[in-house]
């Protein structure tokens, strides 16, 4: 997204977070949680705002904020300020940014931030039907390529099949239903790193390379798959 764009993003999380403007406001400027191609998203104090991309399917959009701001979720998912975004709903793209409360202190879902006590959902982007164990993919890929410790995978893990997660078997090896979404999460992450890279003018960072390196130590396994061996 252009500068613009996030300045207004960070500008709409403020005013959301301060309803009154007058009082006196000590919070820190706005930050970008991420920015991305598919939209963009920048907290202000407890608010986060959202813009989607151009092209965004608007009524599958409202369709998992309804979701979101359904009692039941509540603990679970981030509800939004306002079930529909308020200008023009049929509209996704930069002007029509997507508004959620984070409870104080503010939780955030992306693995860099440690927050204690309970995490919430914030993005919708991903709700919808399928194999559970594409839930699964993201962390098992980072897991495979070595940005996760043992322990901490090792603990998700635990702490998601103690809840009952269906993404795979109660005990034993997950990887039967890990494998292939994890592969496939990984070519995905590195050939988004390339791309990335390349538009920016500048090498791969050390994720980015780690994360080449697991899609080159997965092309070398191709022929023993092709022969039908297990990973």
């Amino acid at each position: 997204m252009t500068t613009a764009v996030i300045r207004a993003l960070g500008d709409l999380a403020h005013r959301a977070a301060h309803p009154r403007p007058e009082t006196p406001c000590a919070c820190p400027s706005p930050t970008v949680l991420a920015d991305r191609a598919d939209g963009t998203v920048v907290r202000s104090g407890t608010v986060v705002a959202k813009a989607h991309a151009p092209g965004t399917d608007a009524p599958g959009l409202l369709t998992r904020l309804a979701l979101a701001d359904d009692p039941r979720f509540a603990g679970i998912l981030l509800a939004p300020l306002h079930p529909r975004p308020a200008r023009n709903p049929e509209a996704p793209g930069p002007d029509v940014p997507v508004r959620t409360a984070l409870p104080d202190p503010g939780r955030r879902s992306a693995p860099q931030h440690h927050a204690h006590g309970p995490w919430l959902l914030i993005d919708v982007d991903d709700l919808g039907l399928g194999d559970p164990a594409w839930d699964l993919a993201r962390p098992a890929a980072w897991y495979a390529a070595g940005l996760l410790p043992p322990e901490v995978w090792s603990r998700f893990l635990g702490a998601y099949r103690a809840a009952g997660g269906p993404a795979v078997r109660a005990e034993g090896d997950p990887w039967p239903e890990l494998d292939v979404p994890a592969r496939a999460l990984t070519v995905q992450s590195a050939a988004l790193a390339i791309a990335k890279s390349a538009a920016e003018g500048r090498a791969p960072d050390e994720v980015e390379r780690t994360m080449l390196d697991a899609c080159a130590r997965i092309a070398s396994l191709l022929p023993e798959l092709a022969a039908g061996q297990s990973s």
